[in-house]
């Protein structure tokens, strides 16, 4: 019944995305309503500005240009992750798959970690961030690649390989940082994954990174809809399959890697929010992929809110503690029917 009711529930979870988003911007040291914050926010909004008076001072300021930059790029971010996990899954056919199987994370914690050992400033930071986990990840595709055709064991293979190898040259680089110079503490905090730095700027770059990814990904549902009877299946029905999976895992990789430059590595986000829009509207991917993207930002937004309410712990570690109950808890719910 639930499947059947798909258009529900993406609009029940639409508008709990925009409940959970303003509720977010009320969280700080500043005492801001709940109804300040929909004034100032609609301020801002073309068109219906012309219509509305909200406050102006400190609160207007706190809002518009510290918390409302981290929330949107929290959205992004749980979007961008959620429909690469889903991505990733449906190609690699594997329930375990993740935005990072590819090495995007270690490598875009390789190219951080040399950056603020080189001491580079913070707009070439995440530039070098974003390099380091894109050519990671196309060194993959390159070791990944047999007689022609992408061959998934192999590059989950390789992916693995890849991410053993990025992670000890970080280490490395970690090890030999001097103390004094907090590289090591930098260096750490981007591992564990934060929003602190949001700022518009950010915006302007991931969101449309986000909007063109994540088009290209629910371009193809129906092709990962008949992937998963089999790449012979597909074949046979039509499916350009080496196409689909390039498209797809330079997609995702591309995705993953925009929010790794500029959030650091938030992990378990791509890995159980599919899991868990897959349980709520099925496998089929029209359906699953929106779902997903709608409970990717609501996920990261609350986790970045518990995150500022316990004095700015790195979100990377809120999205561990309240996702691996909830993932070990659906996993025991739901032993020998996962959708798959």
């Amino acid at each position: 019944m639930i499947k059947k009711n798909t258009g529900w529930i993406i609009a029940g979870l639409t508008v709990l995305l925009l409940i959970t988003a303003i509720y977010s911007a009320t969280v700080g040291t500043a005492d801001i309503s709940f109804k300040e914050v929909v004034w100032i926010t609609l301020s801002e909004v073309p068109l219906i500005n012309r219509y509305v008076t909200a406050p102006e001072g400190s609160p207007r300021t706190i809002v518009v240009l510290i918390r409302l930059p981290r929330i949107v790029l929290g959205i992004i971010a749980g979007i961008s992750l959620s429909v690469s996990g889903t991505s990733m899954q449906g190609i690699f056919k594997n329930p375990m798959a993740s935005p990072f199987i590819l090495g995007v994370s270690a490598g875009g914690g390789l190219g951080a970690a040399v950056g603020f050992f080189l001491g580079v400033s913070f707009f070439y930071l995440p530039l070098l961030a974003f390099l380091t986990a894109l050519g990671t990840v196309f060194l993959v595709f390159a070791l990944g690649r047999v007689r022609g055709k992408t061959d998934v064991a192999t590059l989950l293979l390789a992916g693995l390989a890849m991410n053993f190898l990025m992670s000890g040259l970080t280490s490395y680089i970690r090890y030999m940082s001097p103390p004094d110079k907090m590289v090591q503490m930098q260096i750490l905090s981007f591992m564990l994954g934060n929003l602190n730095e949001a700022a518009w700027n950010q915006i302007y770059i991931t969101l449309p990174i986000m909007i063109v990814g994540v088009a290209l990904v629910f371009a193809y549902s129906r092709d990962l809809n008949v992937i998963q009877m089999g790449e012979g299946s597909a074949l046979q029905l039509g499916v350009d399959v080496e196409t689909t999976k390039f498209v797809q895992l330079v997609t995702s990789s591309l995705l993953a890697a925009t929010m790794v430059a500029f959030t650091g590595i938030i992990g378990f986000v791509g890995l159980m929010i599919p899991h868990g829009a897959r349980l709520m509207v099925g496998p089929e991917h029209k359906r699953l992929i929106p779902t997903a993207a709608l409970m990717g930002g609501i996920f990261l937004i609350l986790c970045d809110t518990i995150s500022r309410m316990m004095g700015e712990i790195p979100v990377g570690i809120i999205t561990v503690l309240l996702g691996s109950p909830f993932f070990i808890y659906l996993l025991i719910r739901n032993r020998g029917d996962t959708g798959w």
